[in-house]
């Protein structure tokens, strides 16, 4: 599975990198901070594969920020890395149930009001 980030990540650090390619990322998509950038890691920031992936790892982020502030995903009591996806997983359902909910009753209302 190709992947463009990793979850968790914000510097760009040796070890990072290797973490990042152990895990077989394939675009390795953290900005320089600070110092002095080459030419060759200017080249790399402005190429559009690496805006893609900041681009893709904003909307994560994002997507985390709502179910963490929105939607009650506070904290994972259950041990090991299977229980927390599981736990993601649900969190990520439970949301995308309540978007399908608020959608069919905005329709229901819509209905109501032209029949009326």
């Amino acid at each position: 599975m190709l992947r463009s980030c990793m979850p968790g990540i914000v510097a760009l650090t040796a070890r990072n990198v290797t973490a990042c390619e152990k895990a077989g990322v394939a675009m390795i998509c953290l900005p320089q901070r600070g110092g002095g950038r080459t030419a060759e890691r200017e080249a790399l920031e402005k190429s559009a594969p690496f805006k893609k992936g900041q681009k893709f790892r904003a909307g994560i982020e994002g997507r985390i920020s709502v179910l963490f502030r929105g939607r009650g995903m506070k904290r994972c009591l259950a041990e090991g890395a299977e229980h927390f996806k599981l736990f993601v997983g649900a969190a990520v359902l439970a949301n995308n149930l309540m978007i399908v909910g608020a959608e069919l009753s905005e329709r229901a209302t819509r209905r109501r009001r032209v029949l009326h």
